[in-house]
């Protein structure tokens, strides 16, 4: 089945995503349940997840699931997350990085 990237097609996968997301770390539902209730395959589950953030909305994703920020502190500790994971990204970029260097001066 292939993909359907129409925008009414986004929205609505959108809508159900966001209908299924509670506010608070203490309403998170997981990822299998949130597959489960919208009926999204992982890969569209993950790219209608993509959308909504960058639409401007924040869903936050830790250890408890997914949900909608209540408070500040959830907010700040999921922002703190996503810039060591962000870090790290960097980090492993720089790698692939000096390598392409070495392979360039090599003559590769």
């Amino acid at each position: 089945m292939r993909y359907d990237n129409s925008p009414a097609a986004v929205r609505r996968r959108a809508d159900r995503v966001l209908a299924c997301l509670g506010a608070g770390r203490g309403r998170a539902i997981i990822g299998r349940d949130l597959r489960t209730v919208t009926g999204l395959p992982d890969h569209e589950l993950r790219k209608t997840l993509e959308h909504i953030r960058r639409g401007g909305q924040v869903v936050i994703a830790d250890d408890a699931g997914y949900y909608l920020p209540e408070t500040l502190p959830e907010l700040r500790t999921y922002i703190q997350q996503e810039e060591h994971r962000s870090t790290n990204h960097q980090r492993t970029l720089e790698s692939a990085r000096q390598l392409a260097e070495q392979w360039e001066g090599d003559g590769m």
